[in-house]
């Protein structure tokens, strides 16, 4: 028998530019409401009761329906409308899949509003893994540590889901090595520590995402560090959250920095509690074309100076190669006030800037810290640095501060 769930709502499901479609293995179907159900008489082969066996499925709580997309390849699984748990662990999507066809799916039935919910108790509320697997059109909450944990494997694609509150840690995890994994047009809040987290992973896509308002005021949007490398960050609108980590401390790994090539561009941040990103041991990472509005500070590079340790063995190096081009921040609030820039002389080692519009109102001046020594003119800041030289300082109410 399933453990009752306290709350029996449920959201409409978000607008899905583009579906899974085309699985070469059977649909089954499991409505918790729908009248005839049941996971023992029925074959889960039809939406509806259609009589003789041929009905959905009623619910997870039999190892027939819990397995169905464990080891499988073109299985597709759709859901009717309700909200559904699972008894002792979470749902595993494990695909065997090697092409877009025999990717395996767990999806709504139409327009239907379908919640996994994890009571608070499940420590990941959906599981997957292995290759050619997709999550779509519902809704996760509840779950006592990931709302969906993507470990391992490859070829993973997450889109069109609401992820709500989560008990403790991070609504979203990748970790173990998962690779080629979509992240597309979900809408993630109410988080605990991070909306996205991402340890040791490869070859991600965070693409068109809302990512808003956290629970607690510390909580950061996405992370990354333990190797991870990879990973394209575009087309986002953040809001009311804290911003992005590119590394950070971790726990002991065997890599040289705490994240490589992680590329953020064409986002939109808004109302940021601290920094838009922090670079912590990050090779060849690239933070271009986003606009920052109402946020605390612009870009930080520092290392174990301001967040202690890191896990490489024997000490991550400092960051290198950083490129920062073209964004576009105004309404700085943090303390100090317009503080656009702040690094350690350690982690800008072939630091490239360029083409960045500092918005401030006419009275302020601009500030650039260096090795926690501050600068008040981009003049300054040029030459001591030695790149940003195509940076302008402009007024917040004129030209393209005052476009947006």
């Amino acid at each position: 028998m399933l453990p009752p769930v306290t709350d029996t709502s449920t959201l409409p499901q978000l607008a899905c530019a583009a579906p899974t479609v085309g699985q070469t293995g059977p649909t089954y179907y499991i409505a918790i409401n729908e009248p005839g159900a049941d996971n023992d008489r029925c074959d889960g082969l039809a939406p509806v009761n259609q009589g003789n066996g041929r009905c959905p499925f009623k619910d997870f709580s039999s190892g027939r329906t819990f397995g169905l997309l464990r080891n499988v390849s073109g299985v597709r699984l759709e859901v009717r409308t309700g909200v559904y748990t699972f008894v002792n662990e979470g749902l595993s999507v494990i695909g065997t899949g090697t092409s877009e066809s025999s990717r395996v799916v767990l999806t709504a039935y139409q327009n239907d509003a379908v919640v996994f919910d994890g009571r608070n108790e499940l420590r990941e509320l959906i599981r997957v893994g292995g290759r050619f697997t997709a999550v779509e059109r519902v809704t996760l909450r509840n779950a006592g540590g990931y709302n969906m944990q993507v470990g391992a494997g490859s070829d993973h694609l997450v889109q069109c889901n609401r992820f709500l509150a989560n008990f403790a840690s991070d609504s979203l995890k990748g970790t173990d090595g998962a690779a080629r994994t979509i992240v597309r047009g979900n809408d993630f809040s109410a988080w605990d520590s991070q909306a996205i987290d991402l340890t040791s992973v490869r070859d991600w896509t965070i693409i068109g995402n809302e990512i808003h308002d956290p629970k607690s005021s510390s909580a950061n949007a996405i992370g990354a560090k333990l190797g991870s490398r990879g990973v394209l960050i575009t087309g986002n609108r953040f809001r009311n959250t804290r911003g992005l980590s590119f590394g950070g401390t971790a726990i002991a790994h065997a890599d040289d920095f705490e994240a490589y090539d992680m590329v953020a561009e064409r986002n939109t941040f808004e109302n940021i509690t601290g920094q838009l990103v922090k670079f912590y041991s990050c090779s060849n990472c690239i933070f271009r074309d986003n606009d920052g509005k109402a946020i605390g500070g612009g870009f930080v590079l520092g290392g174990d100076q301001l967040d202690g340790p890191s896990g490489c063995t024997g000490g991550c190096k400092p960051t290198v190669g950083a490129t920062i081009q073209r964004n576009r921040l105004t309404d700085l609030r943090g303390n100090p006030s317009y503080t656009f820039w702040g690094l350690f002389r350690k982690e800008a080692e072939g630091l490239t800037a360029a083409g960045n519009l500092y918005c401030l109102p006419a009275d302020q001046n601009p500030r650039f810290r260096i090795d926690n020594q501050d600068f008040f003119s981009l003049a300054d800041w040029t030459r001591l640095i030695g790149t940003d030289t195509t940076s302008t300082v402009a007024r917040s109410d004129q030209g393209l501060c005052n476009t947006w």
